[in-house]
């Protein structure tokens, strides 16, 4: 049985369902949700500022913030939380455009480890930042497009992303972490 909050998260969830579901977004979001997988996006970002010599500190905490990101939302958040997904709530009245996620919703592992990585790329490189920070939030909202995620899922591990993002840039260039 939902609590209350998530039964008024599921009418939110059922507005963007029902009135925001098109071909170009049913396109479009799954490959936004697809490129947050496993932080592939960012790991890919993380290749480009080291490689390319743009910023090799950018890259080294954007690194560290994926890994933070791993550890506190899929080894441990998740397990104690045990959040069912909004689909299994709603069962058959909805269907997703993904493969079903296995592991529990909150927090959103997709919009933590987004934030976390833009927010460490906004710290040496505010333009790209900025960009990455949009992109972050393109997809959190594709998780909740998707119908995998509350908002308060969403709205949790972007807050708790920016702050890990801030925290290992902060850390790192205090000469705390050596790398």
């Amino acid at each position: 049985m939902p609590s209350r909050i998530s039964v008024r998260e599921l009418k939110i969830l059922d507005w963007i369902y029902d009135h925001l579901r098109c071909r170009t977004f049913d396109k479009l979001m799954p490959f936004l949700s697809l490129t947050g997988n496993f932080g592939i996006i960012w790991f890919a970002a993380a290749a480009t500022f080291y490689f390319s010599n743009l910023n090799p500190e950018a890259a080294i905490c954007i690194l560290l913030a994926l890994g933070c990101s791993l550890l506190f939302v899929n080894l441990f958040l998740k397990r104690v939380t045990k959040r069912p997904r909004p689909y299994e709530v709603r069962g058959e009245e909805r269907q997703i455009l993904i493969k079903e996620p296995k592991d529990f919703s909150f927090p959103s592992g997709h919009t933590f480890s987004s934030f976390a990585a833009a927010t460490a790329i906004v710290h040496f490189s505010p333009k790209i930042g900025l960009a990455a920070l949009i992109y972050a939030a393109g997809i959190a909202f594709s998780r909740l497009y998707l119908y995998v995620h509350y908002i308060s899922d969403v709205l949790t591990s972007a807050i708790f992303g920016v702050a890990t993002g801030i925290f290992v840039s902060y850390l790192y260039t205090r000469g705390f972490i050596i790398f």
